[in-house]
């Protein structure tokens, strides 16, 4: 007969700290233990899953008649030992040698009672035995267990622990918000626990934040990290977890072996694995901000065929070693920090570190070559989003094609094929360093890639005003050029040429640049580079007064894009033929092609071409007199400018509507109303920005009779070929007001005082009989075509 020793609360034990947080994983846990029999928290070590299900047991105690109970399994290795140790708990003894298991049965057989089996991760097959006989044969019996990974038996609710909440690293939280952060909170806790007299200070609130974001939101680091405040501050804590195993080992004598030490966690982790596991583990700590199946399966491809990697995947998202994010139409996995670096140390020792960092540039270089042959087509969105969700990949690979030996060339061609990417979503300056820096460490020699890169970056040059650089590099291409002896490569050449001297404001030169480039372009079957070409043709008829060629330019790109679901380079076409509509006063069709063009931006989240229609869509709400909608959109088009380092002197004919519409709404508004709502503008993000202009289409449709009438709200002077006779001074002083630069920059581009430019400036507004600096800056269009 057995006998039994037991308490009627169970044997919970106190609480030693403070329970930070976890407020909804409490309520959900709790409603999952209402309606199923097996409720298994798993989540990676060190997330807090025993203490949570203490928590969970302390609010639930007196819903079970025969307590809780807790079984830790931590410290036990032998699989046939846990029935043993569960028994162990309630001091079941039998004299006639019946199993543990049986006496277990005969002690639940009717009893109302929550049984915890704590780490059961190393003992799964076990601890699922166990549970399963339970659960069949004691029907008023419910285990809530703990696991890296769940136990796998019918009926289970599984619950994967997340980390605490942990703030922005880049935008970190005011002083009074801190405390909304559970990781923050849980960290200033613990450091008093360490260090009584530790504050949370206006000096010390970023590195707190930075900790707990580079430790993942995970208590046990966390909690390691703030005992540290004993010997240092925040921000020397901060500073010294890029050696996160060697700082993080100071826990508690008491707990486990495996939890005393940040190392010790992870260890035990990656001892639970397979071979096959801990291989692949390694290899998918390459990745950088996450990754997808078809790239792992490509990393992978010297150790498993694509089906295996399927499953180890699989695996080690049940032993909570990778994390499933996001909800989209394809799974993303990611993986924590901590163990990604753990995961890069194992690979560094097994001296694979270079063959699998190449294995990843080359599986990026391909997938980045493959969007960009593709991006004159109907799965645009779909690249760009895909190449949006992969940029830490793609760094990364850039990244050891300029560090590796021998590389280099291989990270000119992937830039090249990146390019489109920046340039749609107006990185241009880190388009432009990744370009210099493949260059620079690659082979100067006669290649078709190297001379596309060079051109590419040349562009990009003149768009931020730099055009000794964008000079340089376009007679280090024309040279190669020459070497070269191919047709195409020389209108490539031709085209960075005329997007120079356009930026130059030559029209002339520009256009019989282009000219030369577009008939070799139209031999290709690949229509991206004549539809670059095209464009160029169109912005320069549009800057220099020959609206008609500027339209049908921009309607033969809108053509060619439209035949084949391109959405980019259909939006900015779209988007300068309204401009060209708008100066020759047809707002109505110039109305409807803004809103459609910036719909496909935002499928393509171009913010270059989104600029230029939140800019001309403040025009049309300042035509109407809607001062704050039209302050609202242009702060929106101004932020992304300057985002970009461009100006809206760019495109030439965007001025005088530009300024014309600053000076309506300051008119309407006053000069305090319009700087507010400018700045409301400039907060809005891309997306929300795009949400504003077209969630109120109305303030740019105009009325049949605003759109016919001969004389249009907006004062805008064409272009005119005539020329008065300026002074070389004003000749310079009318050119810097074209380019957009203030009274006090000109002063300082021309070394002479702010008052002296601001009587220039007065001079040629008298002279050319103008009223505003936007009819300046459209006069010097003309004035250089002719």
């Amino acid at each position: 007969m057995a006998t039994t020793v037991r308490s009627k609360v169970g044997n919970l034990p106190s609480a030693l700290t403070t329970f930070i947080g976890r407020r909804r994983e409490l309520t959900a846990v709790k409603r999952l233990l209402s309606s199923a029999r097996l409720v298994t928290l798993t989540g990676i070590g060190g997330v807090g899953k025993t203490r949570l299900a203490l928590r969970v047991a302390e609010d639930v105690r007196r819903d079970f008649a025969d307590g809780v109970w807790l079984v830790e399994l931590a410290e036990l290795h032998d699989p046939e030992l846990v029935p043993d140790t569960v028994a162990a708990v309630f001091g079941l003894h039998d004299q006639a040698a019946r199993s543990p298991m049986d006496l277990l049965v005969e002690h639940f057989a009717d009893r109302d009672a929550l049984l915890i089996l704590d780490n059961c991760e190393h003992l799964v097959a076990a601890a699922a035995e166990l549970t399963s006989v339970l659960l069949r044969e004691c029907p008023r019996v419910r285990v809530l267990a703990t696991s890296r990974e769940p136990l796998g038996v019918g009926g289970e609710a599984i619950l994967r622990v997340p980390p605490l909440a942990v703030p922005d690293p880049d935008a970190p939280p005011t002083l009074h918000a801190l405390p909304r952060y559970e990781a923050v909170t849980l960290f200033v806790d613990r450091a008093r626990s360490a260090l009584p007299d530790f504050v949370v200070t206006e000096y010390n609130r970023v590195a707190i934040a930075r900790i707990c974001h580079r430790l993942d939101g995970l208590p046990l680091p966390i909690e390691l990290a703030a005992a540290r405040v004993r010997a240092l501050s925040p921000d020397q804590i901060l500073e010294r977890l890029t050696d996160r195993f060697r700082l993080l080992t100071a826990g508690s004598r008491v707990a486990p072996t495996r939890q005393q030490t940040l190392r010790c966690s992870v260890d035990w982790s990656y001892e639970l694995c397979t071979p096959k596991e801990r291989r692949m583990w390694t290899r998918l700590a390459v990745f950088s901000g996450g990754f997808e199946l078809d790239a792992a399966e490509g990393i992978c491809v010297d150790d498993a065929a694509p089906g295996e990697v399927l499953d180890v995947v699989a695996s080690l998202v049940d032993k909570s070693i990778l994390l499933v994010e996001g909800s989209g139409p394809v799974v993303r996995y990611g993986m924590f920090e901590t163990l990604r670096d753990y995961g890069l140390e194992k690979l560094e020792e097994s001296g694979e570190q270079v063959r699998c960092r190449r294995h990843h540039r080359d599986w990026f270089r391909g997938f980045a070559e493959r969007a960009a042959a593709g991006w004159i087509g109907p799965r645009q969105p779909e690249s760009i989003a895909r190449l949006d969700r992969e940029q830490a990949n793609l760094r990364d690979a850039l990244e050891f094609c300029v560090t590796e030996p021998g590389e280099a060339d291989a990270g000119v061609g992937m830039a090249v094929a990146i390019f489109p990417f920046w340039f749609c979503r107006g990185m241009f300056g880190e388009a432009r360093r990744w370009l210099a820096r493949t260059l620079e460490r690659a082979e100067d020699r006669p290649d078709r890639v190297r001379v596309g890169a060079m051109c590419a970056a040349s562009q990009l040059a003149g768009m931020q005003d730099d055009f000794a650089a964008g000079a340089d590099l376009i007679a280090h291409a024309a040279h190669l050029a020459e070497l070269i002896g191919d047709p195409l490569v020389d209108a490539t050449v031709a085209h960075a040429c005329g997007r120079q001297a356009m930026f130059r404001r030559e029209f002339e030169r520009a256009t019989g640049f282009f000219e030369q480039a577009v008939g070799p372009f139209r031999e290709e079957a690949d229509p991206h580079r004549l539809i670059c070409v095209l464009q160029g043709l169109g912005l320069v008829g549009g800057m220099s007064g020959d609206i008609a060629r500027a339209k049908a330019c921009h309607e033969e790109v809108v053509a060619i894009t439209a035949a084949r679901g391109e959405c980019e380079f259909r939006a900015r076409a779209m988007f300068m033929l309204g401009v060209a509509l708008w100066w020759q006063g047809d707002r109505a069709r110039a109305s409807g092609l803004f809103v459609e063009a910036l719909q496909l931006t935002r499928r393509v989240d171009d913010h270059f071409g989104g600029a230029g229609c939140l800019e001309s869509m403040a025009w049309g709400a300042a035509a109407l007199r809607e001062g704050e909608r039209a302050a609202i959109l242009s702060g929106a088009a101004e932020a992304l400018r300057q985002s970009m380092g461009v100006s809206v002197a760019l495109i030439t004919t965007m001025l005088a509507p530009h300024e014309e519409c600053r000076r309506l709404c300051r008119q309407i508004l006053g000069d305090r109303a319009f700087e507010a709502a400018f700045a409301n503008g400039a907060a809005l993000e891309f997306a929300e920005a795009v949400d504003y202009a077209l969630g109120r289409r109305d303030g740019f449709e105009l009325s049949r009779a605003e759109m016919e009438a001969p004389t249009a709200p907006m004062r805008i002077v064409m272009p005119t070929p005539e020329t008065p006779a300026l002074t070389r001074r004003e000749s310079q002083v009318a050119d810097l007001v074209a380019r957009g630069l203030t009274n006090r920059e000109i002063a300082e581009k021309l070394v002479i005082s702010p008052r002296t430019a601001e009587g220039h400036v007065e001079r040629v507004l008298a002279k050319l009989g103008f009223g505003s600096r936007a009819q300046i800056a459209a006069w010097v269009a003309e004035h250089d075509r002719t």
